[in-house]
């Protein structure tokens, strides 16, 4: 259900953007000498609205375990992060490293992707890799990093 309002959300976002930068301006003009008013509402816990990239990234989050990963769903992320662009060029190229790692592996195996980058990440600096190579790494890292903190968490029952 996220999945299908997220993606209808990224259908319209172009067309709403428009309508959206209309609306700030008419709301710019009618705050006019009121502005302090204004800073006190966007002050309010309620004012805060996640950007387009964090509910992406949750919505990604929500549907993979970064840190148990099976093997068999490995394409299947990759091709998530790419549909909703979190994924760039150089950091495709990193996750070379996952897919090599589940080489080997039972299709019911799982992999621990943000512990196979953050180990690359380590390496790669003892190392003195080249800088294109731990950019990469360090996107792919960040990228994971706030994959495995969006992942809801389970609540323990007592």
């Amino acid at each position: 259900m996220l999945l299908s309002a997220l993606s209808n959300y990224l259908q319209h976002q172009h067309a709403s953007t428009a309508a959206n930068a209309d609306t700030d301006a008419v709301k710019v003009d009618a705050v006019g000498s009121t502005d302090t008013k204004a800073t006190e509402d966007n002050a309010s816990p309620a004012a805060y609205v996640p950007s387009d990239r964090a509910v992406l990234v949750s919505a990604v989050a929500s549907e993979f375990n970064i840190q148990a990963l099976p093997v068999n769903e490995v394409g299947g992320f990759q091709a998530r992060l790419q549909q909703y662009g979190l994924l760039s060029d150089q950091a495709l190229n990193a996750l070379a490293l996952v897919n090599t790692a589940r080489e080997g592996l039972a299709e019911d195996d799982t992999i621990d992707a943000l512990g196979i980058i953050d180990q690359a990440k380590t390496k790669f600096d003892e190392l003195g890799a080249s800088y294109s190579q731990r950019k990469q790494v360090s996107q792919l890292h960040t990228l994971f990093s706030n994959l495995a903190s969006a992942r809801p968490v389970a609540k323990m029952v007592s």
